[in-house]
């Protein structure tokens, strides 16, 4: 079948830049860290630099938001582009095409030819999966030494089969049944929606040659109007194009259309703006969410087995349990003291040197001279955050210096 493949070639352009990009950034390091990556082990999430502990949920849901504010803003303006330009299973569908029945000749090696190709792409985009989780890296190492575990050797194994069934059996079904983000489309959708549509207005032009059901990777008829199963993938507009230009007649019979074709495009609408600002708020929170984490977590608590006592030259001695995380992808020292006035304080250990990630828990002494004679006193730990003999940040905790009496 003759098919003009403008918008094909650009959206296999868009796949293959895409595909690049999530195969490759497993291997791109920052700070001697995979781009992105979450390390179960750790409970870290690395993000292009940054390293995120799993009690700081708080940055995973700020930028879900932002995502989904995102997901909203572009389905309202722009409909299922992600479905026809972006969505995995559309870009490895258009890769897996072989698996589909041939005609003629073709048929005898096209299968098993597609069939091969779908195992190949199912492997190795499983494979680039666990990568967001097991440095590459480390697991191409494990795999040449033949050492790669059950847990991550069947991880392997069963997504790449699941890959494999979806790829060469379900393939354009998945869309039109499965997806729950089609089953979306009907409510986020408006009438000035970008969707692929047939211009009614011109039906006297459709010569009923089926070229647009039959490119159609969801089998529908674009014909009968819009429907759940749509991609926005524009195949059959490039079935249609070539058709048109036979007949001498002008293009765009089927072609992207802000809502039915003839109808005045809106973009200030308020749906759209609600969403942009939406969208605006979300972006500002995952920004004051980063820019407002610490390098360093500290907490601290009375140490309930060291009682509080008064030396013999007169000195007052609490212990405390101290926490200490260092959130950064490299080493820091954190400067520890306590200010209770009017007293003079000491405390033990004064520098406490964290490595990249590491968490670390301390008993502190803190010893203090003119105290009252009896009594808790108010308090305040401080940790100054040094990294290459630069303060990078102050953290600071409440805490009580306790006086037992004198005996």
């Amino acid at each position: 079948m003759t098919t003009s493949g403008r918008f094909q070639r650009w959206r296999r352009l868009a796949g293959a830049a895409q595909g690049l990009l999530w195969l490759g950034l497993p291997f791109v390091l920052v700070g001697g860290e995979s781009a992105l990556r979450l390390d179960v082990p750790s409970g870290r999430l690395h993000a292009f630099g940054a390293s995120f502990a799993i009690d700081e949920a708080f940055v995973v849901l700020a930028a879900t938001l932002l995502a989904t504010a995102v997901l909203l803003l572009v389905t309202l303006v722009y409909g299922r582009v992600w479905c026809g330009w972006s969505c995995p299973q559309t870009v490895l569908g258009d890769l897996t095409r072989w698996v589909e029945a041939g005609s003629g000749r073709r048929r005898r090696w096209r299968r098993p030819a597609g069939f091969a190709i779908v195992a190949l792409v199912s492997a190795l985009v499983a494979a680039n999966v666990l990568w967001y989780f097991v440095s590459p890296y480390d697991f191409f190492r494990r795999l040449a030494a033949g050492a790669l575990g059950p847990v991550l050797g069947w991880s392997w194994l069963a997504l790449g089969a699941a890959l494999f069934a979806d790829f060469a059996f379900v393939r354009g079904t998945f869309c039109a049944t499965v997806c729950p983000y089609a089953k979306l489309q009907g409510v986020l959708f408006d009438r000035h929606t970008l969707v692929v549509a047939y211009d009614r207005r011109r039906a006297a032009d459709c010569v009923d040659c089926g070229a647009c059901v039959r490119v159609c990777p969801t089998g529908i008829d674009i014909r009968d109007g819009l429907q759940m199963e749509c991609i926005a993938c524009a195949a059959c507009v490039d079935a249609c194009t070539p058709i048109m230009a036979k007949l001498k007649r002008p293009p765009d019979l089927v072609g992207y259309f802000f809502g039915e074709p003839g109808t005045p495009r809106r973009l200030a609408r308020p749906g759209v703006l609600a969403l942009a600002g939406a969208t605006v708020a979300a972006l500002v929170l995952v920004v004051a969410v980063v820019a407002g984490r610490s390098v360093v977590d500290m907490n601290a608590l009375a140490e309930a087995a060291f009682a509080p006592r008064r030396a013999a030259d007169g000195h007052v001695v609490n212990a405390y349990s101290v926490a200490l995380e260092n959130r950064g992808r490299g080493p820091v020292t954190v400067a520890l003291s306590v200010r209770a006035a009017p007293a003079d304080v000491t405390v033990r250990p004064a520098v406490v040197e964290l490595g990249p990630g590491e968490r670390r828990q301390l008993r502190l002494v803190v010893s203090a001279r003119g105290l009252p004679r009896a009594g808790r006193v108010g308090g305040e730990l401080l940790g100054e955050v040094q990294r290459g003999g630069e303060v990078v940040e102050r953290r600071s905790q409440a805490l009580s210096l306790v006086v037992p009496e004198d005996r």
